[in-house]
């Protein structure tokens, strides 16, 4: 690829303390920059965060911040003058590991799936953060199909005891929501 670093590494260290400053201005922090090759051009993965933890990014703050970054990208040698390349611009997705505390706090009240440094997996409520740990209510599943999950009390696991950590998505269906929908709009 014309212009184009082949070593992604280190491109990927100059990309981030390059867009570092633009991303900040949006109130984002920037998680990560990776490229890879595609074909006959490149992919340049930017993942950007809230910085709080609390709050999930809306689709209008990802696109104000795809600007700045396609803009940056646009004055910077490289990429100025580089063959064609492809611009992913994201927030982290559920299956992305827990690894800043500000990705934990984000996680309260969500199921979690975790490995421990012992090797025990287990998955369960995650209650409450703090600075050195997690208090997290395990869920086991039930012996026979029809049983109730049994939720055991709440037990406190340390961050250097966690080799592994992700959120454990739950597909909650309401039946009552049946209700609200119109059946001659499906109907065609």
């Amino acid at each position: 690829m014309t212009g184009m670093p082949a070593d992604t590494e280190p491109e990927a260290q100059r990309l981030t303390a390059l867009l570092s400053k633009d991303v900040e201005s949006h109130g984002l922090l920037l998680e990560e920059v990776t490229l890879r090759p595609s074909g006959k051009q490149m992919i340049l993965q930017i993942i950007v965060d809230k910085a709080d933890g609390h709050e999930t990014l809306d689709l209008d703050e990802l696109g104000e911040v795809t600007t700045t970054i396609s803009n940056a990208l646009d004055k910077d040698a490289v990429y100025a003058n580089a063959a064609p390349y492809e611009l992913e611009v994201s927030s982290p997705g559920l299956s992305r590991p827990l690894t800043a505390q500000r990705h934990w706090i984000r996680a309260i009240n969500r199921m979690v799936k975790l490995s421990l440094a012992d090797g025990t997996k287990l998955r369960g409520r995650l209650l409450e953060v703090n600075e050195n740990d997690v208090l997290v209510a395990e869920h086991r599943e039930p012996a026979k199909k029809g049983m109730k999950v049994k939720v055991l009390e709440p037990a406190t696991h340390a961050f250097e005891n966690i080799r592994k950590a992700v959120v454990d998505p739950e597909l909650n269906f309401d039946d009552a929501l049946l209700d609200t929908v119109d059946t001659e709009d499906l109907e065609g």
